[in-house]
């Protein structure tokens, strides 16, 4: 008897945690099933496992569990492939998977079947700017690792006039365009392409490359949240004039070349100048002048913030929202850094993966042997500033989430009580020794992973534990 297959594609907005958790969950549905199972995943290290046109055509079923616009979508047309959101499926693997064979492989007139709950308007921006801030990640990074390469290059030799000094301001460049691709990609994803390159620009707008070029004095930049308003409003112009605008076939063109983008970059740039940079900057101007005037006590309440949102979801839309802030006033005024948006990324993860280490070393253990796995990764993951690999920990009982927190503002504190700093976007431990004391930055990341690893290993009864 033939085995019946499936195919899938699992992708997230930041290509780590959710797409390969769901393609593990996939996979080992599959298997158990006796199943013969392939699955693509479209993450941070590039399309892997990739689908061809003969594994489609011959599967019996086809899931899409993505959170973003993947590559090659057309290649599914007439799959009638179940499509669900990665979290989703992580969810309700048993529930969903089976469902899958009974969609048959002709296109319905619907398209993909969409297997989820109603999405709110919350859900559906959410959504919009998870996708802007998946393209944005890339370019914090890079810029961030050209930075680091040329300062810890500086701390052995002179560089002034080298090469690495160039890739030093090439790095201070590159994440100055965070915004603008951000903003260009949030836009994409609710019109296309013809929403790209004009809400490019009004990000570009919105930080401080535009106050350089035009020399403006007492400018202030709008910042991540100028970049969103501009983005979901270059967006659904876009597609408002698309959907409105009626022309021959043969003045198609027309419309998309010129009289779209003429129409939509008019009004971002006068909405950017007279609206949202003047709303938004005063905004951020007032919050930095209260923060500074706070002084030492405003340094912590802001790092306290930052630390909370940055561990509250470990990697999803609010912890990205506050990096991103962060990343916007780094450096504006007096107290603000990134030390707390280092701190919030790196301590859950390593505090996961330190209980998982004493697990068992002092009373019985309370996690499986597959959850001690998890947190060893977790703990790796956590070195190189990736904070997804306590997902699973929170999945399982979102009541860790306060613990993580805690214990991100705990280490954070730690940190401004000794008077650590660091201005660059280097959570990863190569970033520690390029803060203003290394040791002490060391030390604010052990006790607050060490308070997160006693109460997770203190919180868990023993007797839920397989091991």
């Amino acid at each position: 008897m033939t085995k019946k297959k499936i195919v899938a594609v699992t992708a997230c907005p930041t290509g780590i945690a959710h797409t390969f958790m769901a393609a593990k969950k996939i996979q080992s549905w599959a298997e158990q099933q006796g199943y013969e199972v392939k699955v693509e995943t479209q993450g941070s290290d590039g399309v892997k496992n990739k689908l061809t046109a003969h594994d489609i055509a011959t599967a019996d079923g086809v899931v899409l569990a993505i959170d973003v616009p993947i590559m090659d979508m057309e290649r599914f047309d007439n799959a009638n492939p179940l499509k669900v959101r990665t979290q989703e499926l992580i969810k309700r693997v048993d529930e969903l998977l089976p469902t899958v064979f009974n969609l048959g492989k002709e296109k319905s007139e619907s398209g993909a079947q969409v297997v989820e709950e109603k999405r709110s308007a919350y859900q559906v921006a959410i959504g919009h700017i998870m996708t802007g801030i998946s393209y944005m990640l890339p370019v914090v990074v890079l810029g961030g690792l050209l930075m680091a390469v040329a300062k810890i290059t500086g701390e052995f030799i002179d560089i002034s006039g080298t090469p690495i000094q160039t890739l030093d301001k090439l790095g201070f460049m590159t994440i100055k365009f965070m915004y603008p691709i951000f903003a260009a990609y949030l836009a994409y994803s609710i019109a296309g392409k013809p929403a790209l390159v004009p809400a490019f620009i009004g990000g570009i707008m919105s930080d401080e490359v535009y106050k350089r070029f035009f020399d403006l004095e007492g400018w202030a930049p709008s910042g991540f949240f100028g970049a969103i308003a501009i983005g979901f409003l270059v967006g659904y112009l876009v597609r408002f004039l698309n959907d409105t605008i009626h022309v021959k076939t043969e003045l198609t063109t027309l419309k998309t070349m010129l009289l779209v983008p003429a129409i939509t970059g008019v009004v971002m740039v006068l909405t950017m100048e007279y609206a949202i940079n003047p709303f938004f900057g005063a905004l951020n101007i007032a919050m930095i002048e209260l923060f500074t005037q706070a002084g030492d006590a405003g340094r912590g309440i802001y790092s306290m913030v930052i630390a909370a949102g940055t561990a509250f979801d470990l990697g999803g839309p609010i912890n990205k929202a506050a990096g991103s802030v962060a990343l916007g006033l780094n450096g504006m005024g007096e107290g603000f850094d990134l030390l707390a948006r280092e701190l919030g990324i790196v301590i859950p993860p390593i505090g996961v993966g330190i209980a998982a280490l004493l697990d068992g070393k002092f009373r019985k253990p309370v996690f499986s042997n597959e959850e001690r796995t998890v947190g060893k990764t977790s703990l790796m993951l956590g070195l190189i500033g990736i904070s997804e690999g306590a997902i699973p920990f929170i999945l399982k009982n979102p009541k860790m989430i306060p613990i993580m927190i805690l214990g991100s503002i705990i280490g954070t504190q730690v940190g401004v009580l000794l008077n650590v700093w660091q201005s660059l976007p280097l959570p990863a431990v190569w970033g520690w020794f390029l803060s203003s004391d290394p040791i002490s930055y060391t030390l604010s990341v052990l006790i607050g992973s060490s308070f997160i690893a006693a109460a997770l290993l203190l919180c868990t009864k023993p007797d839920n534990a397989n091991a």
